[in-house]
């Protein structure tokens, strides 16, 4: 049996190209997203401004994101999901290439809003459209995930090399160009019929699985607590990591490559993580493990806090392990609790709370870094809040009460 069929894809008349494009709209969503984290550097010297200025245009970008979510959701439902998603690889990569021919913060504000208007597709409809046509969601959603991680990683990397080989205008461009060329591809296997639409989910829930409104509600409401808690902590880290490792000295401060392949290799080593967090989950421990989770993240912030040499760096892949490890379970309850016929909207209010925790994220790096004390108040309140998301997410039911509510 195929790995794709041993996850539920590519089997029952769902075909292998949908795990593929979902797990290349994650990839290359998260690559665009994460560029101006990192060619921000260059344009302090290019535009001679401020990083805590120039950081904050991505602020609107961030809004929309979670802004346009809910709509994306309902679009999806509603118009198909891989109508949606060739729509989220054009409008991603115009966005992208808009970045690039930016002359001033004005422009580049503006591209950066366009991006996060296109970046808000992908989440509700991409997970939607996974869950759809997967057997074993967990491990269907797993992949994905660690895809968009692998874009995580690739994205300071990608900043770093074509703005050191080229300039920081084609490392938008380029990337813009190749996620065109994604949805033009998935576009002619549309034509073809090679995507097929499915009415239903390929797997059904047991009649014992079915969600009570009353406790669709409970749930939801405290995940939408824990997870905008979460979604501020992760914005805020992933921002600041470039400028964290920078301000370490431990590479070469000629130059992006250092810090993008530093940066990147974070982000890879702990995209496995996504496995761990969608295999617990599975087999019933979601709630216990995410409770575990958030307790372990508490500690690894408060640890890197109080470091300021070379030990920030496996304290840094120990943080975004633990978060990659978190995000299934959070995937695979609000999977469990939406109506399937309004899965797409759900997952829309899901990611709609980066409203809030996105702009919020980015103002934390902007409002507490400081040149001399650096990030040390900004991780303070980062395990303050693991710990209160930890203690929040005592309430959610019982794994057993979970999949026989």
């Amino acid at each position: 049996m195929s790995p794709l069929a041993r996850i539920g894809i590519g089997t029952g008349g769902a075909p292998g190209p949908i795990l593929f494009f979902a797990c290349a709209a994650h990839f290359m969503h998260h690559v665009l997203v994460s560029l101006y984290l990192t060619l921000v550097l260059t344009l302090t010297t290019e535009w001679k401004m401020s990083y805590s200025d120039l950081i904050a245009l991505w602020t609107v970008g961030s809004l929309m994101i979670g802004l346009g979510a809910p709509l994306a959701g309902w679009l999806g439902d509603r118009w198909g999901e891989a109508r949606v998603m060739a729509l989220t690889f054009f409008g991603l990569g115009a966005a992208s290439i808009l970045c690039g021919l930016a002359q001033g913060p004005l422009q580049m504000k503006l591209a950066l809003g366009l991006l996060g208007v296109f970046g808000a597709l992908y989440h509700p409809v991409g997970n939607s459209w996974v869950v759809k046509h997967a057997v074993e969601r967990g491990k269907a959603i797993a992949l994905a995930g660690i895809f968009g991680s692998f874009g995580v990683a690739a994205g300071p990397v990608t900043a770093g090399v074509l703005n050191d080989v080229i300039d920081w205008r084609w490392a938008f461009i380029l990337p813009g160009l190749v996620t065109i060329v994604f949805g033009m591809a998935l576009v002619v296997l549309m034509g073809q019929g090679r995507i097929p639409e499915r009415d239903g989910d390929a797997a059904e829930l047991a009649a014992h699985e079915a969600p009570s409104a009353r406790n669709r509600r409970n749930v939801l409401a405290l995940l939408a607590l824990t997870m905008t808690l979460t979604l501020i902590a992760v914005t805020a880290f992933m921002t600041a990591l470039p400028k964290l490792i920078e301000d370490l000295n431990i590479v070469s401060r000629e130059g992006l490559i250092g810090v993008g392949l530093v940066t990147g290799t974070i982000f890879l080593t702990a995209s496995g993580a996504q496995f761990l967090g969608g295999h617990y989950a599975d087999r019933g421990a979601a709630k216990r493990t995410y409770v575990i989770l958030f307790a372990l993240l508490a500690l690894a912030f408060a640890a890197a806090a109080m470091t300021g040499n070379w030990m920030l760096l496996p304290l840094a892949i120990t943080v975004m392990f633990l978060f990659e490890a978190i995000a299934p379970i959070e995937t695979i309850f609000v999977a469990r609790f939406a109506p399937a016929a309004r899965r797409g909207l759900f997952f829309g209010m899901r990611y709609a709370i980066s409203v809030v925790g996105g702009p919020v994220g980015v103002w934390l790096v902007a409002a507490l870094y400081d040149p001399a004390a650096r990030f040390t108040p900004m991780l303070l309140v980062l395990a303050a809040g693991a710990v209160v998301i930890a203690a929040v997410s005592l309430a959610l039911p019982r794994d057993r009460e979970a999949l026989a509510a």
